[in-house]
């Protein structure tokens, strides 16, 4: 099939969205962000990748769920433009849905999920203890997108990766083993997924 999405995002036979389907598997960016009087958040999001290596920069989008809304998150980088984004591995599944239920700005979601925290190095957010890997940033830009058809404003935020924390266990011969990170992927839908196999190509 087809479609022009000036005509809608899912046409018959379609039901939903197809586009999460499609581009996957996607990462997720475990965001912990500080508010201005010190409260931490913690929130999973799966339009994250990197932008570039050298120098480090990545991205990701707290994009709200309904219009007028904005993520804590994204509030949060607004004032305190600082953000670190822990890479979740099976062993944090369960805790990190948890933390992506929709909680009042005052609530710190480290603690109502029962969630350790240790301290960043460069930046004031802390980071999530058990994540095997977690990057330190500082943003660079934050991004409006265009209104969607009901009024909803998405954002994609910049950051400068500062500092970078990787679990001894990890690494071996000098490199990051994937497999040992476990990395927890999102598909469509409701759906995840894990590494799955690991195959080397050469590049000619």
């Amino acid at each position: 099939m087809f479609f022009s999405v000036a005509d809608g995002l899912h046409p018959t036979p379609l039901t939903h969205n197809p586009l999460n389907a499609l581009v996957m598997p996607r990462p997720i960016a475990w965001v912990s962000s500080i508010s201005a009087t010190g409260i931490a958040n913690l929130a999973p999001y799966s339009y994250f990748n990197l932008v570039s290596s050298d120098p480090p920069y990545l991205m990701f989008a707290p994009n709200a769920g309904r219009p007028g809304t904005a993520k804590d998150t994204y509030h949060n980088i607004c004032v305190v433009p600082e953000f670190v984004v822990n890479l979740v591995g099976a062993h944090d599944l369960i805790d990190m849905n948890a933390s992506s239920a929709s909680l009042a700005p005052e609530i710190d979601e480290f603690h109502a999920c029962g969630i350790a925290t240790a301290p960043a190095q460069l930046v004031r957010p802390p980071r999530v203890a058990s994540a095997l890997a977690s990057l330190e940033c500082r943003v660079y830009q934050c991004l409006d997108l265009p209104a969607s058809a009901d009024g909803r404003v998405s954002h994609v935020v910049i950051g400068q990766i500062v500092g970078i924390h990787i679990a001894d266990a990890v690494i071996v011969d000098g490199q990051v083993d994937e497999r040992r990170l476990h990395p927890i992927t999102r598909l469509g839908y409701m759906n995840y997924g894990t590494l799955g196999d690991l195959f080397e190509l050469q590049r000619p």
